[in-house]
């Protein structure tokens, strides 16, 4: 078993890969030659993978680009990211709260312990 690597037949342009027989035979748009390492998208030129140039090179990455999805948050997932947004400040808030309350609780602890010592109940 070995690996072939295959262009598209018609732009010659690096498609994909295989796995083979050892006796096979290459087609026209097969190579023996691992295109890995090649300034995409390399072109297979009698057996051999050749290097983009500069130019093709930046129009294949314009082209990529352009060919991602533009995702748009739903209304739903805008409406999970404000109540996100909500919890979050709703927690902090707390944290506060408690924090505002365990301080009077020291407060309040400190005057019964001095209203004791100075002969209260």
């Amino acid at each position: 078993m070995k690996a072939i690597y295959y262009a598209d037949a018609t732009t010659s342009l690096f498609k994909g890969s295989n796995v083979v027989a050892d006796d096979h035979t290459l087609k026209a748009n097969e190579t023996f030659e691992n295109p890995s390492g090649k300034v995409e998208p390399a072109k297979l030129v009698n057996g051999s993978w050749v290097d983009a140039t500069p130019e093709e090179h930046d129009a294949y990455l314009k082209s990529q680009q352009k060919s991602l999805i533009t995702v748009t948050p739903s209304a739903d997932d805008k409406g999970l990211n404000e109540l996100g947004k909500q919890v979050a400040k709703l927690t902090k808030d707390n944290l506060a709260l408690i924090q505002l309350v365990n301080s009077l609780g020291q407060q309040i602890a400190s005057v019964q312990k001095n209203d004791k010592e100075k002969g209260g109940n």
